[in-house]
């Protein structure tokens, strides 16, 4: 129980940028230039963007063909 206090209280301490819409996918695109495997989350907690919004881009960003197993 201690555990996912100590999680919840971490998530909590997180601040979460907002930029625009197309700054958003250069840098999930750059992210994934560096990284090439990498969880939503992940993008999400490093990038310090908001999960759904990381989401969103990323269906956009593959339904272009942007990201993939290609």
């Amino acid at each position: 129980m201690l555990k996912r206090e100590s999680i919840r209280d971490k998530r909590k301490a997180i601040k979460l940028r907002e930029i625009d819409y197309d700054i958003a996918k250069k840098e999930i695109l750059g992210y994934y230039k560096n990284y090439s495997e990498a969880y939503d989350y992940e993008v999400a907690d490093d990038l310090e963007l908001d999960y759904e919004f990381v989401c969103q881009v990323l269906d956009e960003l593959e339904k272009e063909g942007c990201l993939g197993t290609g």
